[in-house]
């Protein structure tokens, strides 16, 4: 991972807008270009702000995938001259700087902050379509075979809290994803 928040006078982070799905070939294309015309001084790094995604299939199985949070842009870390910008404009599947009219504008420090809050923030995110209301079968842990209803679903940790009768009580649960199923 970068350092959003080394100060350094002569390059700036800049938004780059890309069709959409097209970040991943876009970095490498950057990268590539910047050897090939030598300008590895101006532009020093490309980066696509993700998150982990885990969702959760029937059986309990759980799949991990990197989910852009900004579909559609990057940020490029340069110091912009003709050439670097020229080159950065026009790697196939750019469409341009963010920024008002042709000169590109860079990002300010107040909002890298909030990016780098918001990567922290979303460092990982389940997915499910599990919601509260539904009534579940536990399938793994001490309350294993165990039937209740959903109250809360916690997707930043991959949890729900299901409320099952115990000792003759309604009393809440929380419990993995992965470790119930729907009925």
């Amino acid at each position: 991972m970068f350092d959003l928040l080394t100060t350094k006078e002569e390059w700036e982070w800049y938004v780059i807008r890309v069709i959409s799905g097209t970040e991943d070939n876009v970095r490498s294309s950057l990268m590539q270009r910047r050897e090939a015309f030598g300008l590895e001084q101006y532009i020093l790094d490309v980066f696509i702000p993700t998150h982990d995604s885990i969702s959760v299939r029937k059986g309990g199985e759980k799949v991990k995938r990197k989910k852009n949070i900004f579909p559609g842009y990057l940020l490029v870390r340069m110091i912009v001259t003709n050439e670097s910008w020229y080159i950065v404009r026009n790697t196939p599947n750019v469409t341009g700087f963010l920024g008002a009219g042709t000169v590109p504008v860079p990002v300010r420090g107040e909002e890298l902050e909030q990016l780098k809050g918001i990567l922290t923030e979303k460092s990982e995110e389940y997915k499910t379509d599990m919601q509260v209301g539904e009534y579940v079968t536990i399938g793994k842990g001490p309350f294993e075979g165990s039937e209740g209803k959903i109250v809360e679903v916690n997707r930043q940790k991959g949890l729900v809290k299901v409320m099952v009768n115990l000792l003759g009580r309604e009393t809440p649960v929380e419990i993995e994803f992965a470790s119930i199923t729907k009925k």
